[in-house]
């Protein structure tokens, strides 16, 4: 598993749902989709390393219907 904490392109479009952090099953990479909890998928835009952990920064999304 792949961790990683999340932060949205704007602030302001940052998400209610309870997700700070994601667990990915690959490597994220930019171009990459990701549906969160709350139904939104978004775009990965870039990903950043630090030495404990990574971020995805991510754009402002897009609801995905609910079937």
């Amino acid at each position: 598993m792949y961790s990683y904490t999340l932060s949205f392109k704007e602030e302001v479009d940052r998400l209610a749902a309870p997700e700070q952090a994601i667990a990915l099953q690959s490597p994220a990479q930019a171009g990459d989709f990701v549906i969160l909890s709350d139904g939104s998928r978004h775009q990965i835009m870039f990903v950043t390393h630090r030495a404990h952990y990574s971020s995805l920064y991510l754009d402002k999304g897009v609801r995905v219907p609910q079937s």
